[in-house]
């Protein structure tokens, strides 16, 4: 994703960004590793966006803090839909090759739900 922006224009080039970025991820179909890449490409995209501070002819505390706040934003973004992809697949584990739900009182059920819980644990803290 090359992308050629005006120095002054920070909302329209991160909607530029943001949007591009969108249409990537529909491609990826919920895989990680696709999810991954885009985040990296939006925070490439980003990273254009809003030049070195060197580059400007002010440095204020107030202008890096709003770039900041894209950035955290974006990566947090990033990495919870990379996480809601995981969520996914495990529930899709459980509910769509075994057909079974987590409520019931048989084993298999307790393992299922045990496996569950113990599969978004990892996720949370991966990604969360």
């Amino acid at each position: 994703m090359l992308i050629n922006f005006n120095l002054t224009e920070y909302s329209p080039n991160v909607s530029k960004c943001l949007s591009s970025w969108a249409k990537m991820l529909q491609d990826c179909n919920g895989n990680t590793n696709c999810l991954e890449e885009c985040g990296k490409e939006l925070r490439a995209c980003l990273d254009t966006a809003f030049p070195n501070s060197t580059k400007l002819e002010f440095e204020s505390d107030k202008i890096n803090y709003m770039f900041s706040t894209i950035f955290f934003l974006s990566n947090r973004l990033t990495k919870a839909i990379t996480g809601l992809s995981e969520i996914d697949k495990a529930i899709g584990n459980i509910v769509k090759e075994e057909k079974q739900s987590l409520d019931g009182s048989s084993d298999e059920n307790k393992r299922n739900y045990e496996n569950m819980k113990k599969e978004l644990n990892d996720v949370l803290e991966k990604y969360f």
